[in-house]
Formats: structure tokens, C-alpha cells, sequence
């Protein structure tokens, strides 16, 4: 006979809600990360929450049929637990062939409701089956919590240990109302406590995924990096090696030719010496914006200093530079990237800011080399910062700010009153 109990319908009904929710949540993170693990895990509250249907049929209408539905089902729910923690712990492939197990919970509750006469020769079997199959699967999220030193796996293992501790009292307490409604309380903190380590497992999942990728991006970018650079120094050879040589030879044959001729041929020859010396001396800006030769001779300094040189002979610019008198320990990734941070801050200063002086700095603080360059022009528009440039197609700061970050710095820019660039990278081991 059902309960007399007319809130225990609501209970019921609660319970169901929340069970179908979690069914939802599992589908949820599927969809997210592809794990056939929490697949089933939707199928087994999907179950559950058919199980909790089955109550409610009982319990409305007081038909000992759905109480013989309510048993094939629990048996249903316990397999479906047992089949997911087999594919969460060895990823075990389906087979056909399995889709017969469903019958052992349906000929099971037929044979107890047609032979045995006693409530508790009925419900134990089942109860020990979903009990049983609750607790191994706590033992299964705990292994693999110990193994992957997982804080979600380790809270799912807990969560199932007392639920399938709290299957036991089924046949004795709550099926004679004992329990009610505090049973169903307990099931939905259950219930919800496995559904929160499980968001834990696929949060945390998600975020070594993502690390892993972030590692693999750096890598890719450093790679590139080291390729482009590879790739201005055999540019820059070969501009010194072919091109700058011959114009050299070109020059002093020029040059023969001027002394063995009268004063009109001097005139045009000298014209052309002026122009073959504009281009050596434009082929050479291009090796140094290429590869300064400085930078692998000498060191970071000299060349930050060569470079602020070069600028001030533009002419448009007053470079002021409050450099160091020994250079950082750096690596040389790392000197190459503070380098062209600095080079692509004093070209973006001269073609945008209007600036008419710009500072370069150098400092060593905290184990930390600090570079700033600094202008006084008109700064950027209110509401731009670097997110807004990068998102705008500015790839010369997002290069940069990429470069800086795979050696472990950090790169500001400040435009209030004019345009700030810092960059930080950590200072080599000695």
C-alpha cells in the first residue's frame, strides 16, 4: 500500500527535478569536452529520474505494478553506473551484445514478486546491487583522484561512499516511511554533490587542456620567432656578402674612372659616387633594422644605443637614452626581444605619436631588467589601451607582447600623457 503521506509527493517531485537537471548538466559537459564517460553518466540519471517517476506512479495511484517498475529500473540505474565508471576508468568500447544485461533486472523482479513473499527477500537484492555498484564507483573516483591528484575526483569519491552507504537503509527505514522526507534530502545532496565534483573534474580537465595548448602556442611562437630571426640574419648576409660588396666594387670602379677623366666627367662621376653611397648607406640601415651586428658582437646596450643613434640622424626625433654602463645577464632570446620591442616602439613613436623627444630606459630591479621607452606626443584616444590596438590589427604590439610573454615578462602601455611602453623580463641565471 502507498505511504500516507501527501508531501511526499513533492518530495518525489523534487527530487525528480533535480535529477533531470543533472541529467541536462551531464549532456552539458559532453558537449563541452567529449568524454563518453559523462554520457553515460546522463544516461544513468536519466534512469534515476525514471526510477523517481516509477515512485511517483506508485505513490499517486497505490498500483503494485510500478512498484515491480521501480525495481527493474533501480537495476537499470546500478548497471548504467557500473557500465559509466568502466568507461571512465578503462574506457571500455560498447558492444551489442551488452544491451542483454538490461534483461537480468527485468527477470530478476519478476521472479521476487512471483515467488518470494517477504518485502525484504524483494528489495535486498536490488538495494545490494545499487549499493554495491555506488560504492565500487567511489572506489574508482578515488583511484583515479590519488593517480591524477584531482581535488573533483576525490570529492565525487566521497560523495558516492555515503550515498551508496545510504542505499542500505532503503529496505529497513525508508521504504517504511522512516526516513521521510529526510531520505529524499539526503539522495538530492548526493546527487548534487556528485554533479559539483563533476564540473570540478571537467573545469580542471579544461584548464590543463588549456595550459597544455598555451605551452604548445608559446613553443610555436617562439619557433617562429627564432625563424623570422633566422631568416633577417641570412637576409641581412646576404644584402653584405652580394649586394653592399658589389656596390663597393662599383664605387671604386667609379672611382678609376673619375680620376682618368677631365672635369666634366669628374662633376657627373662624383654624382654618381653620391649616389652609390646613398645606397650602401641605405642597404646598411636595412641590414642593421634586419640583424644589428652590434646586438651579436657587443650586447644589448650598444646596440640599444646604435639604435637611438640611428634615430636621432632622422632628424625628427631627440633620443635621450639613461642606460646602464654593464649590461643585465640575459639570454640572447631575450635581448633580441628587448631590442626589437624597443625598435618597434621608437619606429611606432616616429611614424604616430608627434612626439619630439623620446627616452629610452634601462633598470635592474628584484631580479627583473626593465625596459621603458617614453615620448612626449599626444598620447592614444580615451578608451584605448593595448587589448583595443591588438583587436584592431596592430600586429606590431601584439608581436611584441607575445615575444615578451614566452620568456616569462610582462608588457604595459600607458597613453595618457603620451605613450609609455615598459617591458619586463626576469634576468638570466648566471
Amino acid at each position: 500500500m502507498p505511504l500516507a503521506a501527501g508531501s511526499e509527493l513533492a518530495d518525489v517531485i523534487f527530487q525528480a527535478v533535480v535529477t533531470a537537471g543533472l541529467a541536462g548538466f551531464a549532456l552539458v559537459l559532453y558537449r563541452r569536452v567529449r568524454e563518453r564517460w559523462l554520457a553515460w553518466w546522463a544516461a544513468a540519471w536519466g534512469f534515476y529520474f525514471i526510477r523517481l517517476l516509477a515512485i511517483l506512479a506508485f505513490l499517486a495511484t497505490g498500483e503494485l505494478t510500478w512498484l515491480f517498475w521501480h525495481q527493474v529500473v533501480t537495476g537499470w540505474v546500478a548497471l548504467t553506473i557500473l557500465w559509466a565508471a568502466l568507461v571512465f576508468s578503462r574506457d571500455t568500447p560498447w558492444r551489442h551484445g551488452y544491451a542483454a544485461l538490461a534483461l537480468v533486472p527485468l527477470v530478476g523482479a519478476w521472479l521476487a514478486v512471483a515467488y518470494l513473499d517477504q518485502f525484504l527477500l524483494v528489495a535486498i537484492p536490488m538495494v545490494a546491487l545499487i549499493s554495491g555498484a555506488t560504492l565500487w564507483t567511489a572506489w574508482v573516483f578515488w583511484r583515479h583522484g590519488r593517480r591524477t591528484d584531482s581535488s573533483g575526483a576525490r570529492f565525487v569519491a566521497i560523495a558516492f561512499l555515503f550515498w551508496g552507504l545510504h542505499h542500505l537503509d532503503y529496505p529497513f527505514l525508508r521504504a517504511k516511511g522512516a526516513w521521510t522526507p529526510w531520505g529524499y534530502y539526503l539522495d538530492i545532496i548526493f546527487e548534487l554533490a556528485v554533479g559539483v565534483g563533476f564540473g570540478l573534474m571537467v573545469l580542471s580537465d579544461i584548464a590543463t587542456r588549456l595550459a597544455g595548448r598555451t605551452e604548445d602556442l608559446a613553443h610555436l611562437s617562439g619557433l617562429m620567432v627564432r625563424q623570422h630571426e633566422a631568416e633577417r640574419l641570412r637576409l641581412s648576409r646576404d644584402l653584405h656578402d652580394e649586394t653592399a660588396q658589389t656596390l663597393s666594387a662599383v664605387k671604386m670602379e667609379v672611382g678609376m674612372l673619375r680620376e682618368s677623366g677631365g672635369d666634366i666627367a669628374r662633376e657627373r662621376f662624383d654624382q654618381i659616387l653620391r649616389l652609390v653611397d646613398d645606397g650602401i648607406s641605405g642597404i646598411r640601415r636595412v641590414m642593421n633594422d634586419l640583424r644589428p651586428a652590434l646586438l651579436d658582437d657587443l650586447g644589448l646596450i650598444p646596440a640599444i644605443r646604435s639604435l637611438a643613434e640611428d634615430f636621432r640622424q632622422r632628424g625628427a626625433l631627440t633620443v635621450e637614452t639613461d642606460l646602464p654602463t654593464t649590461a643585465p645577464t640575459l639570454t640572447a632570446d631575450a635581448e633580441l626581444a628587448l631590442f626589437r620591442a624597443a625598435q618597434e616602439a621608437l619606429t611606432n613613436t616616429l611614424r604616430h605619436a608627434g612626439a619630439s623627444r623620446v627616452t629610452i630606459a634601462i633598470h635592474v630591479t628584484g631580479g627583473r631588467v626593465h625596459l621603458i621607452i617614453s615620448d612626449n606626443g599626444r598620447g592614444f584616444l580615451p578608451g584605448y589601451d593595448l587589448a583595443t590596438f591588438e583587436h584592431e590589427g596592430h600586429l606590431g604590439l601584439a608581436g611584441m607582447r607575445e615575444r615578451i610573454a614566452g620568456l616569462g615578462g610582462t608588457l604595459r602601455v600607458d597613453g595618457a600623457r603620451g605613450v609609455v611602453v615598459t617591458i619586463t623580463v626576469p634576468v638570466s641565471p648566471a
